[in-house]
């Protein structure tokens, strides 16, 4: 009888514990409540009352969408990780073998309306404006001798001084300017031509894109965007916000999101070349260590640690003597794609996909650290 007894109460007690910590007991178990959570429907305030009074004192945020968005009932994800290069916030021109650009650490809508301030300012006519595709065309205009200029500017004078050291007398010139996203958020770039009329017919008006488009002198194009850039680095505090251009140069240039598996991705809008300098060069000043590198199979073996996403830089001591409190791993970093659509893939050494919580840091980093 006693063991009967004894049995009983042990099948009672378990069946009490369950009874406990399910949803409905007396210690409710909540841990995955928010899969089942809805947004309630605004208030709604009768005719005769003043609504505008009643403010959401906690409005949740917009959240953007997440391809293959997945839930985390038991570990939830971690948060994004934020990095930061020493240089963020610097307006300068990167190179990449014949090409330059200026990558300025403001959003498009505020660098708009100073490089057409930098244009009127300078006497130069716009006379094809395209704020969605980030586009300014000016009209021709004709740089004088010395003697026989009656407006003297920034612009005419680079103009004049490469024109001499390129040997050019004749023709007219134009200025052909696009604004795009940057790699970064809150982040531009800034692309210029300059033509000259004497120098071949020149090349169709209204082009959207100038990627097919060469100055027909190049050391003018490097000298305007220097002026430009200087300009708008003396104007950095101004925030004068361009309307008509929030809607600038289209999708992100380098954006995190998710393949049709949910995989953790680095989409790269750009071309190969410069694509795969980007990812050089992020790796370099991301502070990882570089195993390999074979950029015709357009991989790299890296050597990453959790000290590298914190951001942190070990000093001399610690780089001497370890004491395996950081986990290290190697991985793959492999850059697939074609034309102007790319993305960065992570994987173990051995070919597999890595966690996704690796792959989404090492990612990240490379985001925040490429140009």
């Amino acid at each position: 009888m006693i063991r009967y007894t004894g049995l009983v109460l042990v099948c009672f007690t378990l069946g009490a514990c369950g009874w406990m910590n399910d949803d409905k007991g007396m210690f409710v178990d909540r841990k995955d409540d928010y899969l089942k959570a809805e947004q309630l429907p605004p208030l709604e305030v009768p005719e005769d009352l003043n609504a505008e009074d009643l403010k959401d004192p906690f409005p949740i945020p917009p959240t953007p969408a997440q391809a293959n968005a997945r839930y985390f009932p038991e570990r939830p994800p971690l948060p994004d990780a934020i990095y930061s290069s020493d240089n963020r916030r610097e307006v300068r021109i990167q190179r990449l073998s014949d090409r330059r650009w200026l990558a300025i650490p403001e959003p498009p809508t505020t660098v708009w309306p100073k490089l057409k301030q930098f244009l009127a300012e300078n006497g130069v006519n716009v006379v094809y404006e395209q704020p969605t595709d980030g586009r300014i065309d000016t009209d021709w205009f004709r740089v004088e001798a010395v003697a026989q200029q009656t407006y003297r500017d920034v612009v005419r004078l680079v103009i004049q001084d490469a024109r001499a050291k390129g040997g050019l007398a004749i023709g007219q010139e134009r200025l052909r300017i696009r604004l795009e996203r940057g790699m970064q958020d809150s982040s531009s770039e800034l692309h210029l031509r300059y033509e000259n009329d004497s120098q071949g017919l020149p090349s169709p008006a209204g082009i959207a894109s100038l990627s097919a488009v060469q100055s027909s002198l190049p050391q003018a194009e490097d000298e305007l965007l220097k002026e430009i850039g200087a300009y708008i680095a003396a104007r950095v505090a101004e925030q004068t916000v361009s309307r008509v251009a929030t809607e600038i140069a289209g999708a992100e240039k380098a954006e995190l999101d998710r393949d049709a598996d949910g995989r953790p991705i680095l989409r790269l809008r750009l071309d190969q070349a410069r694509a795969w300098a980007a990812l050089s060069r992020a790796l370099e000043n991301g502070g990882v260590e570089i195993l390999a590198e074979d950029e015709k199979a357009g991989t790299y073996d890296v050597r990453v640690s959790e000290a590298v996403f914190r951001g942190e830089e070990p000093g001399f001591f610690k780089r001497m003597l370890s004491f395996g409190d950081d986990d290290i791993d190697d991985v793959r970093v492999r850059l697939v794609g074609q034309d102007e659509d790319h993305k960065v893939l992570v994987d173990l050494l051995d070919g597999a996909a890595a966690e996704d919580d690796l792959a989404e840091q090492v990612l990240a980093l490379i985001r925040e650290f490429s140009v």
